[in-house]
């Protein structure tokens, strides 16, 4: 068993106005925030922040890693889930 198949997952959801792009369980995300790039584990204190240009790296429980190239965006992490709006 890897590192990575005993860290605890949380609910990601990202979406565009016109459609759903991601909506499930992750272990980790990497997103282009305005300040700089940030790692989200589950547990992470609540955070709202704004999105640059760049990739929203998705690590999902069973290590597959997914990737999504963005322009702009805003982020929430609230209860174990973060929403993504772009």
């Amino acid at each position: 068993m890897t590192i990575l198949n005993r860290m605890k997952t949380f609910q990601l959801t990202i979406a565009r106005v016109d459609m759903p792009v991601f909506d499930g369980p992750v272990a980790s995300v990497t997103v282009p925030g305005t300040a700089g790039e940030m790692t989200i584990l589950a547990g992470h204190v609540p955070i709202v922040s704004p999105l640059r240009a760049g990739i929203i790296l998705i690590k999902k429980d069973n290590g597959e890693e997914e990737s999504i190239d963005v322009e702009s965006g805003t982020m929430e992490m609230s209860q174990d889930h973060l929403t993504i709006l772009i």
